[in-house]
């Protein structure tokens, strides 16, 4: 697999949106064009499916222009990259878009200089990104594949159980919607993040009900409950037994023993 960023074009004249793709990847070797679209409906179903680095997208097309397109992928995607290619007649709707986490805009033709400039601030905080993800000890080549975020989420929570969690905290500290991280982590996982904090909560808390030295209220609190009752609402919902039963029936088996 070649270590270059993935982009998706969105633009409706194929021939410009050919040129386009062609000084992309003559400017900067790092981009890799991996799809064009005319509108932005049949773009981000591609890009729901397997999110590119950087989307480039014109705001006048049929379906769904690039405004709304960057406006659901601020909300939903927000770990994309969007750049707006413009006319002067829509510059306007070009300084709104910025409101939608835009990075950049390029007025059409393309300057190649501009383009060039734009791509290299664009590898410049993709790298950025990338050292972030190293240093949570998921390693990238590219672009976040769905696997590859699911991996980072769950070495956050494995780091961070015994705080106080929730898909919200999560959201905010990758830079992620909590409604597309919910996709794709039940994609990748079958499971939404919710159910596996959980779970990865109760695992632990299993472990320590051997100790005889530990009370179930300081297990609760070491996975993050600071309430006993919503610990062993948890655990039973996970076990189908109460914390309370789990440790008798550990007592028991022991005694059986001696």
């Amino acid at each position: 697999m070649d270590n270059k960023y993935p982009v998706i074009i969105v633009e409706d004249e194929n021939l410009i949106a050919r040129n386009i793709a062609k000084h992309i990847e003559a400017e900067n070797s790092s981009f890799k064009v991996v799809g064009i679209y005319s509108n932005g409906e049949d773009a981000l179903e591609a890009i729901k499916k397997q999110p590119p680095a950087v989307v480039f997208t014109d705001i006048s097309m049929p379906v769904m222009s690039g405004l709304e397109l960057a406006a659901e992928l601020y909300k939903n995607m927000s770990h994309v990259k969007c750049v707006i290619l413009t006319g002067y007649a829509d510059f306007e709707f070009a300084r709104e878009a910025l409101h939608y986490g835009v990075k950049d805009y390029l007025l059409k033709p393309l300057d190649n200089e501009e383009l060039h400039q734009v791509l290299k601030n664009l590898e410049l905080s993709l790298i950025d990104i990338s050292k972030q993800m190293k240093s949570e000890g998921v390693s990238t080549e590219s672009a976040l594949t769905p696997p590859e975020i699911v991996s980072l989420i769950k070495d956050y929570i494995k780091d961070h159980y015994s705080e106080e969690l929730d898909l919200n905290t999560i959201a905010r500290h990758f830079g992620f919607s909590s409604s597309y991280l919910t996709k794709i982590f039940n994609k990748v996982e079958n499971m939404p993040p919710s159910k596996y904090i959980r779970g990865y909560r109760m695992g632990i808390a299993k472990q320590l009900l051997n100790d005889n030295n530990l009370t179930i209220q300081q297990i609760a609190q070491h996975v993050g409950y600071n309430d006993p009752f919503h610990f062993s609402k948890s655990f039973k919902l996970t076990y189908g037994i109460s914390p309370t039963e789990y440790k008798a029936s550990i007592q028991n088996s022991a005694s059986s023993k001696d």
